[in-house]
């Protein structure tokens, strides 16, 4: 896990995962708790960049990079790694 933080802002996120889908949407899956444990809270990089929900099962088949070795990974644009 990494912790991200928002440049400008005080909204630190903590990482735990990072997927890509086909039409190079990117997931920054949080360790947030959530009641579902198909449903994921993330900062989702898509036509918007913003932090919501994810039903894992709906992305699943147009996954085509999951990875939990953040150190090999960007930052979201607008974002920083803390460590």
């Amino acid at each position: 896990m990494r912790k991200m933080k928002k440049k400008d802002s005080e909204t630190i996120l903590t990482v735990k995962e990072h997927i890509i889908i086909k039409n190079f949407w990117e997931y920054y899956i949080t360790n947030e708790e959530t009641n579902d444990p198909d449903t994921k809270f993330a900062l989702v990089m898509g036509f918007e960049t913003e932090l919501g929900y994810v039903y894992l099962p709906e992305i699943q088949p147009y996954i085509v990079s999951k990875t939990k070795k953040l150190n090999d990974v960007m930052p979201a644009p607008g974002w920083e790694w803390l460590d």
